[in-house]
């Protein structure tokens, strides 16, 4: 299988704790949601869940976060989506300022990695990017 090399970094190891603190909290607060409030599918959450504890994986304090995977570009377009959503219905609760770093190199990696797949996607990417406020901006 053909992947989508996904580098996320360099980055500080403060930043990328703070974000994956955050999203946990987050994820699990929209676990605990009623059923009747506008909430992402279980599935989603599980898979965002997933990776978000990779990340945790990959963070060693005192070094530089970097990490790199080979992903299905299927996966990635779906792992791209998930945190879009997951951003949008977060908008209200901002996370720390200290987790702004990771979150920006995170999503401009994702970004980067789907676009360079295919022309479709590269449209895709476009597509997404003014709806996605950290999507259009720097460091």
């Amino acid at each position: 299988m053909a992947g989508v090399r996904v580098c996320v970094g360099p980055v500080a190891p403060t930043s990328a704790e703070a974000w994956i603190g955050w999203a946990r909290e987050m994820i699990e607060a929209r676990r605990r949601q009623p059923e009747t409030a506008v909430k992402l599918p279980t599935q989603v959450l599980d898979d965002v869940a997933a990776y978000v504890e990779s990340w945790a994986g990959a963070n060693r304090p005192g070094d530089v976060f970097q990490w790199q995977v080979d992903v299905d570009p299927d996966e990635l377009e779906y792992l791209t989506n998930a945190l879009y959503n997951l951003d949008l219905r977060l908008a209200d609760e901002a996370a720390p300022a200290e987790a702004r770093a990771f979150h920006l190199v995170l999503v401009q990696a994702l970004l980067f990695a789907l676009a360079q797949e295919s022309p479709s996607r590269a449209a895709f990417v476009e597509q997404l990017r003014p709806s996605w406020p950290v999507a259009a901006e720097v460091l």
